[in-house]
């Protein structure tokens, strides 16, 4: 460590080279020569690079900042405070930094000289700061920028905190279109599952709940006004019962839209659970049928229309023959009449619902045979309750896909963290890249425009 005396001694060549490494902007920090502006030394039982340089105005302060008189000001000793900066080349970096202390004559106070580098009582430079903010924005853990940064988790939370919004982007006003669903959330909220809203057009998240209780969204909306939540005309769910009561209380002008993927996704489960039964009776009667059944169930899933009927295949099941998709699947029909049932009403259904046949799909669902599954007829009639709801689903352009996608963000940030124990981290952190991610957006090139 340089003496005082050293580091007095300016160098100009040693301050332009040292300011371009830091990337520093104040014009009143300058270093000394080389020899005494480096040096290596252990801080915190870590080799570090450490930089030593002086913070000095070139004339007094003309008056003192707590008593206000002026010509009162003189020079004091300079006190050494040591700035922890970013890495450079993966290695702990510090400024040393002297500040100049001065003294009024008049009242006998001291100040010293202040820098935008670093925040006051704070040895973490701003630059570190924002570089640890930046990484909060990515899918990674806090843990691993606090070591890629040689800092402690707690400091990477404070910045967090310090830099983050608390409040969501809208503060008066609702969408016309909401997208609502849940999610599982971190051990210290209210409640097993968050609930997660946005914007039908844009996406943009507006808020996140710890818990997905009437109660909680009932007293979530009703801080907005009635005539904000009277602008709201669909809100776009999942088949959750729950939720429509407290919607129709608190937004009374809102359509509840069903997620068309929900829907489907009712009908493909009814039949997974159907060949799933089929599947335990065929186990030890029929192995073969049984393999066929659980290697080739996705063409079972998908619409007659899509099944390739002219495009021969070897498959491994069938003796090594070629056959089409369309023979693999009546094959699958042939071991069980129940099944064959349930399939036909399938694509019936998939078929209405594709085609927004809504009269017909719905025909099909109040007129299903006496002798179907009971528990494949259960999972059918279900979709009844929510008649007005596929209607409006299809009827309407809004889905819930973009939702869903910032539900699988949340479950990635989740996985990579080791999953939150704090609900406010995790919300701040979703906001932060949510933000990040709007401010990334490409601009579209028009490729026929010729620049001038």
């Amino acid at each position: 460590m340089s003496s005082l005396h050293n580091i007095k001694k300016t160098c100009a060549s040693t301050t332009n080279l040292i300011k371009n490494i830091l990337n520093i902007k104040d014009k009143h920090i300058t270093f000394p020569d080389y020899a005494y502006a480096f040096s290596n030394e252990k801080i915190h039982g870590v080799l570090s690079k450490v930089f030593s340089g002086l913070l000095s105005y070139p004339e007094n302060p003309h008056c003192c900042s707590s008593c206000g008189k002026s010509g009162t000001v003189i020079k004091h000793t300079p006190k050494a405070s040591l700035i922890q900066m970013i890495p450079y080349q993966n290695v702990p970096t510090y400024l040393r930094l002297y500040k100049q202390r001065y003294r009024c004559k008049a009242c006998g106070q001291t100040f010293s000289a202040t820098t935008n580098i670093v925040d006051e009582r704070c040895y973490l430079s701003n630059a570190l700061k924002f570089a640890i903010l930046h990484d909060l924005k990515q899918k990674c853990a806090m843990t691993d920028i606090a070591q890629r940064y040689f800092v402690s988790p707690k400091s990477v939370e404070r910045i967090l905190k310090s830099y983050s919004y608390e409040l969501n982007p809208y503060h008066m006003q609702l969408p016309e279109c909401l997208l609502i669903d849940e999610f599982k959330g971190p051990s210290d909220c209210n409640g097993k599952m968050c609930f997660i809203l946005s914007d039908g057009q844009s996406g943009k998240i507006i808020d996140i709940l710890d818990d997905r209780r009437n109660f909680v969204i009932k007293d979530f909306f009703l801080r907005f006004s009635l005539e904000s939540r009277n602008r709201v005309k669909y809100v776009v769910m999942d088949m959750n019962a729950a939720y429509p009561y407290v919607i129709k209380e608190v937004l009374p002008n809102a359509s509840i839209v069903i997620d068309r993927f929900h829907i489907i996704q009712q009908l493909t489960r009814a039949l997974n659970k159907k060949r799933i039964q089929v599947m335990k009776a065929l186990r030890y009667k029929n192995q073969r049928a049984y393999n066929k059944f659980k290697r080739y169930w996705k063409l079972l899933l998908m619409p007659e229309d899509h099944l390739n009927f002219e495009k021969y295949v070897q498959y491994p099941l069938f003796d090594r023959r070629y056959v089409t998709q369309t023979e693999v699947v009546d094959t699958l029909l042939s071991f069980d009449d129940a099944f064959r049932q349930c399939y036909q009403i399938y694509q019936e259904l998939l078929a209405c619902f594709h085609q927004k046949q809504l009269d017909e799909f719905f025909h099909i669902l109040h007129t299903l045979p006496e002798d179907l599954d009971i528990a494949f007829k259960k999972s059918l009639k279900y979709l009844i309750k929510h008649t007005h709801a596929i209607k409006n689903a299809l009827q309407s352009p809004y889905s819930n896909g973009k939702l869903e996608g910032k539900n699988n963000l949340i479950k990635v940030f989740q996985r990579v963290a080791f999953g939150f124990r704090n609900f406010s981290n995790m919300r701040r952190r979703i906001f932060l890249y949510e933000e990040n991610w709007h401010t990334k957006q490409p601009t579209k090139r028009n490729c026929g425009e010729k620049s001038a």
